[in-house]
């Protein structure tokens, strides 16, 4: 009746059936197992299928179904055919229909004999593996889980791991947890499993060498394993893989031991055997040797490690405290030879994807494995540093914490060691010697770039990373990058073996990472990735960089006196040094001034500093920080920025720089500094300003004209109001005027504006001589002034100079008058209006009339011109 015409019939059969299976005592019903299982296959055993209703076909498979609950064992000798049903039923559209059939397979593999699941079960593995693309999560869970029952017997999990593998790597990136969850579930069945199963006799052909049986499979599966263990969900999927492989280590040390306890007891037994001839024969039993042949080696656990002062460091799911155990170090530790090149080469795979959970991956290998990662670290950072430079955000990131954890693992000693390689450099500084060159990033990683589309050369880079060298800027900008992340310090350090502190660099170590720093800082470019491994260095070193901040600070000037670095982030630095020695950073600048200036600027008075010179710049910053140290060395230095601000052969960004110095040195207000500077004010002016007045085509020479008027105008002010030495403001007020005669028409109203106050005082000077001076340089003044120049300013200063006309010393008025002669021809009309005023007031009112008369007549001179 399953195949009658009528669909009711073939239901209300399939119905009778399922109660008849329950009512028909067991030893009947075996009798017609056969009779029932023909009727089942002829609905399922063709495709299409010979039952075209979708609810029929479901039907027939949960009668089958039922058979398992009630027969168990005794469908064995049918197995051939219940595969052959169920890999063509697990074809059928219906979703219920392919969950039906992953629960039957689960059942079979309890009930099946291992061995002819193994030889007719390929079909069904293949149908179960096309189902896990499934769209609907709960197929691909119901798939995977009765994948994962039917492979863990032995026969098919050796025969068919090998065709099951390459598809559970897809699910890694299931879109559903629970899925990703179930996979881990899985493959912890399959290593517990498969780790009791009995080790083979001998190899098959074609692994001569290699590994059989199960151990072919299991570095593989745990690498599986640990994927999902670095799954993004850190609350339910990695949990429950990284409890998965816990318990896969404690069952594999047990394997471990009772290996070793039975090769122990076997080499017993063939000595005695040996013993027992040798007495047959009448001999000396042999010596036993050292070590017993055939004995395994006494499985060894990894050494504790303490996690607690690096919680802060690791990610979830161990930084909330679930820190892997002793056994799960060790078992991962077994593997790490197969494990590690596979991970590594992901890491550099050309999908975004596959890159960002290689690199979630190793961040989880490199917390179980603690310190037993240290031989694989040289393939490690030479990784790293291609993925920091990742253009996909949490690759870099990652990489970067990677790093870091390195760094907390493995003893600085080796870190450095092998930092220093990849630098090209000897451990303890210098350029290594003697050696080829190594291999770049881009010859590891070679890519070709045609417009917008980039071609990346798929291939194996494990051999060739051992010879990696950065040759490149890009290169040792990666290289900086890790080493700033390597250095980074443990916060509380945890004490080590022998009571040494963990995450404190010993004073040799500091000194090392000192030398790769100056040997980064020779390159502009490297700078601010130098900037970021120095700061790691400061808080890893604390006090024992204190020792060597000449040279620290020596790189930080270079830092701050260019563009590259951040002001900011290059002071922050320096306070931190500061600190770090009990110290200001003024206190560092004036030390380093008094230290180091004489260095820097030897024979720079006879030799042209080359255009790319750091040197102009770490001088410039040197003196802008040092406060009242630079006082002292003023005089030394006019030499020195005479030469490289010579106009002959300076170029004119260096003349631009070193006027913008002399300026900050004239208008500093430190006393110490402005009274040295005006001591050398006739030296700066006639070695280092006048030469730079001097006119020349172009328009880079006409800004520097400009900048060495401002310093020039500067510098009069200051000496002007020199109150403590009168020679420096007569010789002002010299200079000032013959300025003015040499270059009159380059002398802006604003300039003029700012000098004449200036004059003005000097008239009050309590020297008559300078007071006299002075008359010669307002003389000057008003042959500068244009036509529309202010006239209230105008007024203001004629007023002033008919009250000082009215002076007791006869030269002083002889000078006074000399000079409103020469204010005379600016504004007649106003000029001959305040000398009417005056004559009113003036004790000299002659005087007064002779210049209003004076006015009146250029007045009336300019009319007739008209």
């Amino acid at each position: 009746m399953f195949g009658d015409q009528t669909e009711k019939c073939r239901e209300v059969a399939m119905a009778m059936s399922s109660q008849y299976v329950d009512l028909v005592p067991v030893a009947d019903l075996e009798n017609v197992l056969p009779l029932l299982l023909a009727a089942v296959r002829g609905r399922l055993w063709t495709i299409p299928f010979p039952e075209q209703c979708e609810e029929l076909r479901l039907e027939a498979l949960k009668l089958l179904n039922h058979l398992f609950d009630v027969c168990e064992g005794r469908l064995n000798p049918f197995a051939s055919d219940v595969l052959d049903v169920l890999s063509k039923a697990l074809t059928d559209s219906c979703p219920d229909t392919k969950k039906e059939c992953c629960e039957i397979t689960k059942k079979l593999s309890t009930h099946f004999d291992a061995e002819r699941v193994s030889r007719a079960g390929g079909p069904l593995v293949g149908a179960l593996l096309a189902n896990l693309k499934h769209q609907q999560w709960k197929v691909r869970r119901a798939t995977l889980d009765s994948l994962g029952a039917l492979l863990s017997l032995e026969a098919p999990m050796l025969d068919h791991m090998e065709d099951v593998l390459p598809h559970l790597n897809a699910l890694l990136n299931d879109r559903t947890a629970a899925v990703r969850q179930c996979l881990g579930e899985v493959v912890e069945r399959w290593l517990l499993k498969g780790l009791r199963f009995k080790e083979p006799l001998v190899a098959t052909f074609g692994d001569d060498d290699g590994p059989v049986g199960f151990d072919k499979f299991e570095p593989r599966l745990l690498l599986l394993l640990l994927n999902v263990a670095a799954d993004e969900d850190t609350s339910q999927v990695a949990p429950v893989a990284l409890g998965a492989i816990e318990k896969v280590a404690v069952v594999k040390q047990e394997v471990r031991q009772k290996r070793y306890e039975a090769s122990k007891v076997k080499a017993e037994k063939a000595a005695e055997a040996r013993a027992q001839l040798a007495a047959a024969k009448g001999e000396d039993p042999p010596p036993l040797p050292a070590e017993a042949p055939g004995v395994l080696p006494q499985p060894e656990l990894a050494p504790e490690f303490d996690y607690t002062p690096m919680l802060s460091l690791i990610p979830e799911p161990f930084a909330s405290g679930r820190t892997p155990s002793q056994l799960t170090t060790t078992y991962v530790q077994i593997h790490l030879r197969s494990i590690m090149p596979q991970v590594l080469g992901n890491i550099t795979q050309w999908t975004s994807d596959l890159r960002t959970a290689s690199a979630r991956l190793l961040r989880v290998i490199l917390v179980i494995a603690n310190k037993q990662v240290a031989p694989f670290l040289d393939q490690v950072l030479v990784h790293l540093y291609k993925a920091s430079a990742d253009t996909e955000t949490s690759v870099s990131r990652a990489a970067l914490q990677c790093a870091e954890m390195a760094g907390a693992f493995v003893e600085v000693g080796l870190v450095l060691a092998l930092v220093a390689k990849h630098l090209g450099l000897r451990a303890g500084g210098g350029a290594e010697g003697g050696q080829g060159r190594g291999q770049g990033v881009e010859e590891l990683w070679p890519e070709a770039r045609t417009g917008r589309q980039v071609t990346r050369t798929v291939q194996d880079a494990g051999v060739s990373v051992k010879n990696f060298t950065a040759t490149t800027v890009e290169n040792k900008r990666q290289v900086f990058a890790v080493l700033a992340y390597l250095l980074r310090p443990l916060a509380p350090p945890a004490a080590a073996e022998g009571g040494e502190p963990r995450g404190v660099l010993r004073p040799a170590d500091v000194r090392t990472t000192a030398s790769f720093l100056e040997e980064g800082g020779q390159s502009d470019e490297l700078l601010p990735w130098v900037l970021g491994a120095l700061r790691a260095l400061l808080g890893a070193g604390g006090p024992e960089c204190g020792a060597l901040w000449p040279r620290l600070f020596d790189l930080l000037l270079r830092m701050r006196s260019g563009e590259e670095c951040d002001a900011a982030a290059v002071d922050a630095t320096m306070d931190q040094l500061a600190s770090l020695c009990g110290r200001s950073r003024s206190q560092l600048y004036e030390e380093h001034l008094r230290s180091k200036l004489e260095e820097l600027l030897r024979g720079a008075e006879t030799e042209l500093w080359e255009e790319r010179e750091p040197k102009r710049h770490v001088l410039e910053t040197l003196l802008r920080n040092a406060g009242s140290a630079v006082a002292p060395h003023v005089a030394g230095l006019i030499p020195v920025l005479a030469r490289q601000s010579s106009p002959e052969d300076a170029s004119a960004a260096a003349r631009i720089d070193l006027l913008g110095l002399v300026h900050f040195l004239i208008c500093s207000e430190d006393a110490a500094v402005a009274g040295a500077l005006r001591g050398a004010a006739p030296a700066v002016l006639s070695e280092v300003l006048i030469p730079n007045c001097a006119w020349r085509a172009g328009q880079s020479n006409n800004k520097i004209r400009k900048g060495g008027m401002v310093c020039i105008h500067q510098l009069f002010q200051s000496c002007l109001d020199d109150s403590f030495s009168p020679d420096n403001r007569s010789i002002a007020c010299h200079v000032l005027s013959a300025t003015m005669v040499e270059l009159q028409a380059e002398i802006s109203s604003d300039q003029l504006r700012e000098i004449y106050p200036e004059l003005l005082k000097r008239l009050d000077d309590s020297q008559d001589a300078i007071r006299i001076t002075v008359c010669e340089a307002l003389s000057m003044f008003f042959k500068c002034l244009q036509p529309n120049w202010s006239r209230t300013l105008y007024e203001y200063i004629i007023r002033t100079l008919f009250v000082h006309l009215d002076d007791p010393n006869p030269q002083i008025q002889q000078g006074v008058y000399a000079v409103l002669t020469s204010a005379a021809h600016q504004d007649h009309a106003t000029f001959a209006r305040e000398a009417q005023v005056a004559a009113g007031k003036s004790s000299h009112p002659r005087l007064c009339e002779e210049l209003g008369r004076l006015a009146d007549s250029l007045q009336q001179a300019a009319a007739d011109e008209l």
